[in-house]
């Protein structure tokens, strides 16, 4: 039995360390959840990647091609009867804004439906650090932020609830720092949950004029019944001190809140929320007055933008917080301290030595990154336009010039080119076969249908490698383990695109390929160039083996080969391989194509 299935067979009150998503997932089926879906999203990916996929016999899992279609199939579940939890990261959560706005507002009985959705306020692996508390108050629904890896365990039930109590979708926003991160858990209660009797789906439409009753009833009674539940709430916490200096804060701030409190104020007074939206106004109000009334200030500690202190500001309370501009949008300890008045001295910690990161040694991106570099340098390609994905990393090798958001590549090569025509057959756009499969193919079947010639690179490896290896329509098989029937470059084809495909690990067929495509990009076709190579991670265990040398009276110095972590030099000017060397796992291997002298040969081990 695997260790998660453990964990969701074991006596409630257990106790347990977690990592926060691990948590939440093995919460969901404790709580009896019916489903889940999403797609993946650091850091958000290991509810249903390292948990859930583990208990595919408990719960009714998989992996969608985007946020929005993950959404859909949340609520087609719901439609079912089910309960469901959708997981994604904020830039997800835009992605699926149509589906998540339309359905805020149908007050219908159905099963619960819980979005699950991972900050990253630093950021670690996210574009944009844009705090979305201000959509959900826009969309009316009822917001959870958990404060420690017990309630990332309780909150799956807690959504759940209150979703299915209230007719309505529900948020789960957790913060990045408790999703990867571990703590102390008690195993919660194992509950089963009846699936909810629904009734005729017409009411479930959105024409505008059901859309007009659904908005109205929801002002009338959803929103008052929710704000009179948030001001009842237990799961609003005050820790009492001697009243004259508070502070305001929810999710992982109040961690950050109370470790300051153990350490420099044991009379700090602390009012933790737990619902951020509605927000329990009186229950501030409250706090607020009470700590004035002795001449002490109230702080709000919160991470992403100031949206609790706004309303406490509007709400007429002269609280004290992040200013209009601040830089902040993630608390760490020694900002704290600083906050509330105990700086940290000046820091002895020896800082680390920066290194960027890169691709994995052997990764099938190396060579077609090696080939636009050379093209950049000698000016033959003047701008790359990349994606979100392991593309990304060809970054720090002046592989590609921008990179903005999911299947935004494409779109912004066609507008490029569209103004400047001259530079159609000098720039190409890039991406992953997942981030094709995600929202990348619009801008293809875009770019066939303005007839905008140039050349669009998809790398595919076959996996959502970025965040581990999660499988897409481009992987051999799905989260069940059912093969896929989907053909990447049959899709590309029906596009209207013309399809050129060249080996990853064939430096030549690369580069005649590619030039083949920006030939074509010249006479005013559009051509998606597909670059093959499975991830380096997922290739099985027996296509590793393969050892490589070189031949010290051949090679000449010249360091062509030194174009991967597994590759160094030694001594006397010759390379050596390290431990991150794969071998290419039985490919050709990179360095040695790159050698003039072919002074690098392989053996099996």
């Amino acid at each position: 039995m695997n260790k998660i299935k453990q964990l969701c067979e074991a006596d409630a009150g257990r106790p347990e360390v977690m990592q926060g998503n691990i948590a939440f997932a093995v919460g969901c089926v404790r709580a009896g959840i019916h489903a889940a879906d999403g797609y993946p999203g650091t850091p958000s990916t290991e509810v249903i990647d390292k948990g859930l996929s583990k208990v595919q016999d408990k719960i009714n899992v998989g992996w969608s091609v985007n946020e929005a279609v993950a959404a859909a199939v949340g609520i087609g579940h719901t439609y079912a009867g089910d309960d469901c939890v959708v997981t994604m990261k904020i830039p997800g959560l835009f992605q699926a804004c149509d589906i998540f706005t339309s359905i805020a507002l149908y007050p219908v009985p159905r099963g619960s439906l819980v979005f699950y959705v991972a900050s990253d306020f630093t950021p670690s692996s996210t574009q944009h650090v844009i705090d979305p508390r201000y959509l959900y108050r826009s969309c009316f629904l009822p917001v959870f932020e958990p404060r420690n890896h017990q309630e990332m365990h309780e909150a799956p039930r807690i959504a759940a609830d209150v979703s299915r109590q209230f007719n309505t979708a529900s948020v789960v926003h957790a913060s990045g720092l408790l999703c990867h991160s571990e703590g102390l858990v008690r195993l919660a209660e194992k509950a089963s949950r009846p699936r909810t009797e629904v009734g005729s789906m017409k009411e479930l439409n959105s024409l505008p004029v059901q859309t007009r009753k659904a908005y109205d009833k929801v002002m009338a009674e959803r929103l008052p019944a929710m704000m009179d539940f948030v001001e009842n709430s237990p799961l609003n916490i005050r820790v009492r001190g001697a009243g004259k200096k508070g502070v305001i804060t929810c999710g992982s701030g109040a961690m950050h809140a109370a470790e300051y409190r153990s350490r420099f104020e044991p009379d700090l007074d602390i009012l933790s929320i737990g619902f951020t939206n509605p927000l329990p106004m009186k229950k501030i109000r409250a706090f607020y007055d009470e700590i004035r009334a002795n001449g002490g200030e109230v702080y709000v500690l919160e991470d992403g933008y100031r949206f609790i202190q706004e309303a406490c500001l509007m709400a007429g309370m002269d609280v004290k917080g992040k200013e209009v501009n601040s830089p902040v949008t993630e608390w760490t300890p020694a900002k704290v301290a600083a906050f509330l008045g105990r700086p940290f001295g000046e820091s002895r910690e020896v800082r680390p030595v920066p290194r960027p990161p890169m691709i994995c040694a052997g990764c099938p991106y190396r060579l077609i990154g090696e080939t636009l570099s050379k093209l950049k340098k000698r000016g033959e390609i003047e701008a790359i336009f990349g994606d979100i994905g392991c593309n990304t990393l060809l970054y720090f090798m002046n592989a590609l010039d921008t990179g903005l958001a999911m299947g935004a590549s494409e779109g912004i090569r066609t507008g490029y080119v569209l103004s400047r025509p001259e530079s159609v057959a000098k720039c190409v756009s890039l991406l992953g076969d997942c981030t094709e499969c995600h929202s990348g193919m619009d801008a293809t079947r875009n770019a066939v249908f303005r007839n905008v010639a140039g050349v669009k690179i998809v790398l595919d490896n076959n996996w959502i490698a970025m965040t581990g290896g999660q499988p897409s329509p481009a992987s051999p098989c799905n989260l069940a383990g059912q093969p896929t029937h989907f053909d990447l470059v049959e899709a590309l084809r029906a596009q209207g695109a013309e399809v050129m495909v060249a080996d990853a690990y064939n430096l030549k067929e690369v580069r005649s390929t590619l030039r083949d495509a920006l030939a074509a990009a010249k006479e005013g076709r559009f051509v998606t160039l597909v670059i093959r190579g499975t991830c380096i991670r997922k290739v099985p265990a027996a296509d590793y083996g393969q050892e490589l040398h070189v031949d010290e009276q051949l090679c000449k110095r010249c360091g062509n080969c030194l174009i991967c972590p597994g590759i160094e030099m030694g001594e006397n000017g010759v390379p050596r391989w390290n431990n991150l060397c794969t071998g290419c796992v039985s490919k050709n291997p990179a360095c040695g194509q790159m050698c003039p002298a072919k002074a690098i040969s392989t053996s099996r081990r």
